[in-house]
């Protein structure tokens, strides 16, 4: 063997291996980025993202928190929210951590697999209960003590 054969076969191993570290590296890269988006998904869990039971949840926030029930308004009064339902701020919440401390204070534990409409509704929280029969949600407020708990109507 010759220096050139020997130097095209140390340049052609090389390539080689340059090749399959390459590969190596986009696979563990792709890997991590799947592994943060599951991450994300996970984080949010058990949040619902889905609009139609957001803005269900905040119909319903909002028209138990501007009833006439006296309650309601003394709520309103003690956590400071706006005399009119178009003043008060009204956000989905989609940090699991949050969701998951909310879900813990119904009184019951919900399934793993269950996702609650959770919403900031100026300074209070307003869980949804998923399973409405059950109950229908809770006031809470940034501290998560439950200010006002929310039964199902009764059937007569």
């Amino acid at each position: 063997m010759d220096i050139s054969m020997n130097t095209s076969i140390v340049l052609a191993t090389s390539l080689a291996l340059s090749a399959v570290v390459l590969g190596a590296s986009t696979a563990s890269a792709q890997a991590a980025r799947n592994s943060l988006s599951a991450q994300r998904v996970r984080e949010q869990i058990p949040c619902s993202l889905n609009s139609s039971e957001i803005d269900s949840a905040r119909v319903d926030a909002l028209s138990i928190l501007y009833s006439n029930h006296p309650l309601a308004a003394e709520l309103r009064q003690e956590q400071g929210i706006p005399a009119s339902a178009s003043q008060v701020s009204v956000t989905p919440v989609r940090d699991g951590s949050l969701c998951r401390r909310l879900a813990s204070q119904f009184n019951r534990t919900l399934p793993t697999t269950s996702r609650l409409a959770v919403l900031r509704v100026g300074s209070m929280y307003y869980a949804r209960d998923p399973d409405q029969r059950r109950t229908t949600g809770i006031f809470a407020d940034s501290t998560f003590h439950v200010l006002m708990r929310l039964g199902a109507a009764l059937d007569r």
